[in-house]
C-alpha cells in the first residue's frame, strides 16, 4: 500500500524518518502490531518488542511495505 514501484514518497520517508525509533502501530493485511521502528527501507520496515493485538510478543517484525495498510505513532518519546 505505501509502497508502489520501489521508491516511496516524499512524504511516507520523511515521517518514517522522523518516526525512527518510536513507538507505532501499524495495520499488516488486518493484523495490528504495535513495537519500535528500528530501521526501514524503501521495501520494509523493521519494528523491535513487537505485540500484536491478541498479545503475543516478539523481539522483531519484519515487513514488506507494500503489506502495510497504515501506521499510527503510538508515542512521540524516544
Amino acid at each position: 500500500m505505501f509502497n508502489s514501484g520501489g521508491t516511496l514518497s516524499k512524504l511516507l520517508l520523511k515521517k518514517l524518518e522522523y518516526y525512527d525509533g518510536k513507538k507505532l502501530v501499524v495495520s499488516i493485511d488486518g493484523s495490528i502490531f504495535k513495537g519500535k521502528l528500528i530501521d526501514f527501507d524503501e521495501d520494509m520496515l523493521c519494528l523491535g518488542d513487537v505485540t500484536d493485538i491478541g498479545g503475543s510478543t516478539g523481539k522483531e517484525l519484519i515487513v514488506s511495505l507494500s503489506n502495510v495498510v497504515w501506521i499510527i505513532l503510538a508515542e512521540d518519546n524516544k
